[in-house]
């Protein structure tokens, strides 16, 4: 069966490639050695794969190796500085597994603000598989949690980019869904 679009929630090849490339690029950031996402990327190129598999895993290293050049010239000195980075580089799920350690970590009104980063990533994550109810639901409560918990979020310049983005997906989401 011909596969058409890469959809980690349903396809389980697609969600371990997802799951391995992620955890890759962590650990590669982690111990500041691109080796290690370039290796794991290198082993899934060379399997000749779908072309849907292919594009995903190139377009991965990609942003992998952008991103990595980025925090390495930048040093970025908390969390919520890669998680800016990731988002602007549309890593979401990679900046769902950055900040969920964080998260069960954190408590009181940190914990909720950090929920809605996860969830505004989760959204996006929805939104490029085209589960448009699960985007928006997500998109929701990301938002409702952002404007009531984001001032627990110190020093994260990128709340208002990213409560803006949530608003313009959740519109064209809704959208869809009213055209369906």
């Amino acid at each position: 069966m011909i596969v058409s679009h890469f959809d980690p929630f349903n396809n389980r090849l697609a969600r371990d490639i997802r799951n391995t490339l992620s955890k890759a690029f962590l650990h590669a950031i982690k111990d500041r050695d691109a080796a290690i996402f370039q290796r794991c990327a290198a082993d899934y190129q060379r399997q000749n794969f779908e072309p849907v598999y292919e594009k995903y895993v190139k377009e991965r290293l990609e942003k992998y190796e952008k991103v990595f050049v980025i925090i390495k010239k930048e040093e970025p000195q908390n969390i919520l500085q890669w998680a800016a980075i990731f988002w602007d580089y549309e890593l979401y799920f990679e900046m769902h597994e950055l900040l969920e350690p964080d998260w069960m970590m954190a408590k009181g009104d940190r914990r909720k603000a950090l929920q809605g980063l996860i969830r505004a990533a989760g959204m996006k994550i929805h939104a490029e598989s085209s589960n448009l109810k699960a985007a928006v639901s997500m998109g929701s409560k990301a938002l409702t949690g952002l404007a009531k918990y984001g001032g627990d979020l110190a020093g994260f310049t990128r709340l208002e980019v990213i409560e803006s983005e949530i608003r313009r997906t959740l519109a064209a989401a809704r959208n869809n869904l009213r055209q369906v």
